[in-house]
Formats: structure tokens, C-alpha cells, sequence
């Protein structure tokens, strides 16, 4: 009889442990559909990244503008070529900056609808949705200073490299050129990237 008992319990047990979390419908396909679309934005973003690297590789090589004839560019080819390639280095990194704008504002949302699914359930289910709640404290403590130092080390060979072989193989005038486009194409960069920094923390 014992063994009869516990044979009925144990399968009773397991179909009450097993039962899912109800979760609205209608919440939960919205909760999906956002987390789908953040997470083809975050793919997209870090394929960029990957841009960047073999875009800022060719720094270190001969410009783009050395393909065209002497006579076109004379001895500006090399400015040339490695202002095309700073400018567009800066787009495609602006690019991404407006791609992790629209994943900032997906996260946004699915917090919202995190926090509506888990007002509806128990207290001890709630935290199972709360990805989106959690990363601002996430990305400050974590994401944000190892991409600080990515930038930081991006930004020191985009810098580095050109004006020091402009400098010494066209002259202090053309260095300083490249200097001054640098700046501007920061700037632009840290001023979109400050921007996207206060809308997070905004929405936080």
C-alpha cells in the first residue's frame, strides 16, 4: 500500500511542478516579438563592429587614394586617402550608434511588458522577466567601460598611425590636416554616442 501511495504521489508532483506559468497571451507575443527584433538589431550592430576592424586595418596599409594616378592627387594622395577611409570609418560607427538606439528602444518596451507579466505572477516567478529591467544596471557596471576601452584603443590606432606616417612621409602640414578631421569625426561620433548614452539612462 505504501509503495501504491508513493507511486501516485511522485507523478502528481511532477505534473504540478511541470505546470507552465501563465503568462497573458497577447503579452507574450509581444514580449516575444520585441526580444526578436532586439536581438536581430544586436547581431546587426556587432557585424558592424567587425566593419570597423577591417576598414580601420587598412590605416596601417597604403590609402585607398594610391590607386589613382599620381598626377590626379600628387603628394595629397595619402591625406586623401586616409581622410575617406576616418570619414568612413565614422559613418559606419554612427550607423551602429543609430542601430543601438532602435535595441535601446525595444528594451525599453520589453521592460514595460516585463513588469505588466510580472505583476501577474507569483512573486517567486517574477524575476524569470526581468531581462530588459536588469540591463541598465548590467551595461553600466559591465558593457559600458569594456567598450569604453575598445573605443579608447580604436581611437588611439585610427589617431596614431596616420598622422605619424603623414608626418613623416608628407610633412607636418598634411599631419596636422588629418588632426583636424580627426576631431571632427570624433566629435560628431562622442557627441551622437552622449546622446545615446542620455537616452538610455533616461529610459532606465
Amino acid at each position: 500500500m505504501d509503495g501504491a501511495g508513493q507511486g501516485e504521489s511522485q507523478p502528481t508532483q511532477s505534473i504540478r511542478e511541470a505546470t507552465p506559468i501563465d503568462v497573458p497571451p497577447d503579452l507574450l507575443r509581444q514580449y516575444t516579438y520585441l526580444g526578436d527584433k532586439c536581438d536581430s538589431y544586436s547581431r546587426s550592430s556587432f557585424e558592424d563592429f567587425g566593419l570597423l576592424f577591417s576598414t580601420g586595418a587598412m590605416a596601417a596599409w597604403v590609402p585607398v587614394s594610391a590607386q589613382f594616378p599620381a598626377a590626379a592627387l600628387g603628394r595629397w594622395a595619402p591625406l586623401t586617402g586616409f581622410v575617406a577611409i576616418l570619414f568612413f570609418i565614422a559613418i559606419v560607427g554612427t550607423r551602429t550608434l543609430a542601430k543601438q538606439a532602435l535595441v535601446q528602444y525595444y528594451l525599453s518596451h520589453i521592460a514595460r511588458v516585463e513588469a505588466s507579466i510580472a505583476q501577474r505572477l507569483a512573486p517567486a516567478d517574477a524575476d524569470a522577466f526581468a531581462f530588459a529591467r536588469r540591463w541598465p544596471q548590467w551595461q553600466a557596471a559591465h558593457y559600458e567601460p569594456l567598450m569604453q576601452r575598445f573605443l579608447l584603443l580604436f581611437a588611439l590606432f585610427l589617431s596614431t598611425v596616420p598622422i605619424v606616417a603623414l608626418w613623416l612621409g608628407s610633412g607636418f602640414t598634411q599631419a596636422a590636416i588629418y588632426a583636424g578631421c580627426f576631431l571632427i569625426a570624433g566629435g560628431i561620433y562622442a557627441s551622437a554616442a552622449g546622446r545615446l548614452r542620455g537616452a538610455a539612462m533616461g529610459d532606465a
